[in-house]
């Protein structure tokens, strides 16, 4: 009896003690996370005087879409380095680059002339070239995997219009749609291999094989499937990389159109109508990555990056591909000016162009810092649109992780979960670490992604204010705290090896 009056009286001592602490302030409530001063403050001037919805509404509706290589880029790109200027930062500037040609969207229009009559709804895809005028032909089902499956069409395809894909399924009503840059299955954007027939199969080079069988065939046009549910129209490019004109006049179908021409081909021969009219410049073009910094206080020339793509498509505005990730890093930078808060290590904020084409401006910028790389920490990247940040994704950098796990106890506390080593090839982050440079990506919450990004409903009025605030603290406070860390972010241990598959971002 006497041990247990002992035991008893310890616990009731103990507790006292803990809900002593809890009452005095010492001690957080049960269920919440004590940050250190710093990060409070940088939460706090985050949350009551974030300028984050102008920059996002300016950026969306008087620059509006950024196809790299137009003078709308350009102008954001100048823009996004005015802001810098104007919020204090260090050395903002443009870091140029060339790509080969710049493409301008013309009209596009299409319609069924038989065995019924139906407009249908069609977009060029980037880098793809016009039609030879209005064109008239009967459409096609290419279904080949192999080269030598497309042996069975030659003769057979001049002047048809090609599809090589059934449709896709559409999510179920009540499917929330995952992001894009949770999936590793998908060809990079603007890559080869997404070829100009999409979702035919048989990987990048056999959809190259294919496209030159194809306009070697004599095909008129090449339809793709949107994918997207009511009516939206999807986006990307064909030109790869290298910014190449495509092989063949090639075009994204409503999901109601393309339905409409499968159904239709059940019945018997389908003939269509369809005209595309677009441009290329005819020299190479000179594009920009926007980069400006805090500088370290200690270590000056260790460089922790926070990053995102300042270019779109342009059916919409931009807005939620990427203006919400580079309106986050530009809140970032302005917070922590103004919070003057030293960092050890230098801070950089850079807004790359080019990643709709292949993640092209962050390999141009760590081919041109090349020499800097060993001294590089690491770089997080913002390409989620606007959902809430929910977790970090590390793209397997193991070693990485118990020092990420400190740093991410500090962003507890505005909801992220434990950090994840899912890798996503989709977004610049891929270009730091194939380069050698621990490159982290944030996890978000889909927040209707996979409908709005690439399509014409990717406007400034899908912005989710709170959640895209969030996402700007996050930055900062990871930012500010892996530049304090006693030394760089470890390294993997080979840089991770260039991957072919990954998500159409």
């Amino acid at each position: 009896m006497k041990r247990r009056t002992i035991l008893f009286s310890i616990a009731s001592l103990l507790l006292a003690t803990v809900v002593g602490l809890r009452v005095a302030g010492q001690e957080p409530p049960f269920g919440q996370v004590r940050v250190d001063p710093t990060t409070q403050q940088i939460l706090d001037e985050i949350k009551s005087n974030n300028q984050i919805m102008a920059n996002l509404e300016y950026l969306s509706d008087m620059i509006g879409p950024r196809v790299t290589g137009t003078d709308k880029t350009t102008q954001a790109s100048r823009w996004t380095m005015e802001m810098f200027q104007k919020y204090g930062l260090e050395n903002p500037h443009l870091e140029g680059w060339t790509i080969a040609r710049a493409w301008y969207r013309g009209s596009a229009s299409a319609r069924i002339v038989s065995p019924a009559e139906h407009l249908v709804t069609i977009a060029s895809a980037g880098w793809a070239p016009s039609t030879a005028g209005k064109v008239r032909g009967t459409v096609v089902y290419v279904n080949a995997r192999r080269p030598e499956e497309l042996e069975r069409y030659r003769g057979k395809l001049k002047g048809a219009i090609v599809v090589t894909a059934e449709p896709a399924r559409l999510p179920d009503p009540y499917e929330i749609p995952r992001s894009p840059l949770l999936s590793v299955a998908q060809p990079p954007p603007g890559q080869p291999g997404g070829g100009s027939g999409g979702g035919g199969g048989g990987g990048q080079q056999f959809a190259r094989t294919r496209d030159e069988f194809l306009k070697a065939e004599g095909v008129a046009a090449v339809l793709r499937d949107s994918v997207k549910p009511h009516g939206l129209v999807n986006m990307t490019g064909i030109g790869g990389r290298n910014f190449d004109i495509g092989l063949l006049p090639t075009a994204f179908v409503s999901p109601e159109g393309y339905r409409l021409i499968w159904r239709l081909m059940q019945r018997g021969p389908v003939q269509m109508e369809i005209e595309m009219k677009n441009s290329f410049s005819d020299k190479p073009v000179e594009v920009y990555n926007t980069v400006a910094e805090i500088r370290g206080s200690e270590k000056p020339d260790e460089v922790v990056l926070i990053g995102a793509h300042l270019d779109s498509w342009d059916l919409g505005t931009g807005t939620t591909d990427n203006g919400t990730g580079s309106s986050a890093v530009i809140e970032a930078a302005r917070a922590l000016q103004k919070l003057n808060l030293k960092p050890k290590r230098s801070i950089r904020f850079v807004l790359f162009t080019g990643e709709e084409e292949g993640l092209v401006g962050s390999r141009k910028y760590v081919e041109a810092h090349k020499d800097e790389l060993p001294k590089f920490s690491g770089i997080l990247v913002h390409d989620t649109g606007t959902g809430r940040v929910e977790a970090i994704g590390m793209h397997g950098n193991y070693a990485a992780r118990e020092v990420m796990d400190r740093v991410g106890v500090q962003l507890r506390s505005i909801g992220l979960s434990e950090n994840s080593l899912r890798r996503s090839n989709g977004t610049d982050h891929l270009s730091f670490n194939e380069g050698g440079v621990p490159g982290f990506y944030c996890i978000q919450n889909p927040a209707e992604y996979g409908k709005t990004h690439h399509t014409q409903s990717d406007t400034f009025d899908k912005v989710w204010k709170d959640d895209l605030v969030q996402g700007a603290q996050v930055l900062a406070v990871w930012a500010y705290h892996v530049a304090q860390l006693p030394d760089l972010l470890p390294r993997t241990a080979q840089p991770a090896a260039t991957q072919t598959a990954g998500p159409q971002d």
